[in-house]
């Protein structure tokens, strides 16, 4: 989820530190719950050494206990105009125009999904959608799924439908792109094709992949892994343009990864592995963060990191600068490192949010 046109970014990232620095009323914390069964004594874990954030780095956190953090103080905010009751969880995405919401409660398997405006404001979006910005502005393409078909509809900020089409099967806006919208779809073979589509008539420009485990989308490629691929599967970088593929090989056993993130230049793609049951789910094997250089096709480990089974570790950028989440069922730890210096340990950061293992997420804010 993140990177958008200079200027909005900048704007949406203006109104958000000024949230910050005027709402002092930190977020509640709730009482810790019991750590679950399954995790391991020690897990996860981030180490390295006590510090605070860089200069301007704030991270948005989805979950339970949604919050800004300013991590050069490790002050906590509440998100502009969301509210949530007892027991609800929040997907949160930042946009050009503020955050999109997606709120489940545990009562319903329904989905709500708004847009937070940086004044407080909701622009509802509707109930079991997939939002993605729009690659230059503040418009939103809103994808709605029917019996058999799809409906995407490009709607301004103030919740107005500008132009909409439908696509046959199952289909999940992942970027916008000055290529084109670039989508995963299901079709009648209950098989998924990563595509290009023209983002105003949904006229399909190029297919991707086929059969394919989406781990990160950037501005200009798509890394993914195969679904049939079970161990030391390549992580495949595709170019949206052209449709260029070039695989990189991973260490052996290092697992598959589940998340990822392009670094902004293009130079670096982080990779999250998540932890793995073994022996009958008697014993973990602790997840795991790591580098790819795109260029040279090194990959580099980051120091540190332990995540529990079946959850990676979050990853995101802020400008060169690598930003890890663990999480608990007790704690989050945030943490930043510098693929451009391997040698450093994770700065470990003043965030501390309230953990929430199984839902919750934090992202670098542009």
């Amino acid at each position: 989820m993140q990177r958008w046109s200079v200027l909005a970014l900048g704007v949406a990232a203006v109104v958000l530190f000024g949230y910050v620095v005027t709402h002092r009323d930190p977020v509640q914390r709730p009482t810790p719950p019991a750590a679950a069964p399954s995790t391991p004594p020690g897990l996860p874990r981030l180490d390295g050494e006590q510090a605070r954030g860089p200069d301007g780095l704030r991270v948005l956190v989805s979950g339970r206990f949604p919050q800004i953090i300013d991590t050069s103080i490790g002050h906590s905010a509440p998100v502009p105009g969301l509210r949530l009751d007892a027991g609800e969880r929040a997907a949160l995405q930042a946009v050009p125009a503020g955050t999109v919401a997606t709120v489940t409660t545990p009562r319903t398997s329904r989905e709500r999904t708004m847009l937070l405006t940086p004044t407080g404001g909701a622009v509802p979006l509707g109930s079991e959608v997939e939002v993605v910005p729009v690659v230059r502005g503040t418009d939103l393409y809103v994808a709605a799924r029917g019996p058999g078909s799809t409906k995407v509809t490009l709607r301004s900020a103030a919740g107005a439908a500008r132009l909409s089409w439908t696509a046959g099967g199952t289909l999940t806006p992942l970027r916008d792109t000055t290529a084109g919208l670039v989508v995963s779809q299901v079709g009648d073979r209950q098989v998924a094709e990563l595509r290009v589509l023209d983002p105003r008539t949904g006229a399909s420009r190029r297919r991707l992949a086929v059969g394919a485990i989406v781990v990160a989308s950037g501005p200009d490629s798509i890394a993914t892994v195969s679904v049939s691929c079970v161990r030391e599967c390549p992580v495949t970088v595709t170019r949206y343009v052209d449709g260029r593929s070039v695989d990189y090989a991973t260490p052996k056993d290092s697992g598959n990864p589940l998340t990822g993130a392009f670094s902004p230049d293009g130079h670096w793609l982080a990779l999250g592995v998540p932890g793995q049951y073994r022996d009958g789910r008697l014993r973990v094997v602790p997840g795991f963060a790591e580098v790819l250089d795109l260029r040279s096709r090194a990959v580099t480990p980051v120091p540190g990191v332990a995540s529990v089974a079946e959850r990676s570790a979050d990853v995101s950028w802020f400008g060169p600068t690598l930003v890890l989440g663990v999480w608990s069922n007790d704690r989050g730890l945030v943490g930043t490192w510098s693929p451009d210096d391997p040698g450093q340990v994770v700065r470990v950061l003043p965030a501390d949010p309230p953990g929430d293992e199984a839902f919750a997420t934090v992202t670098a804010l542009p």
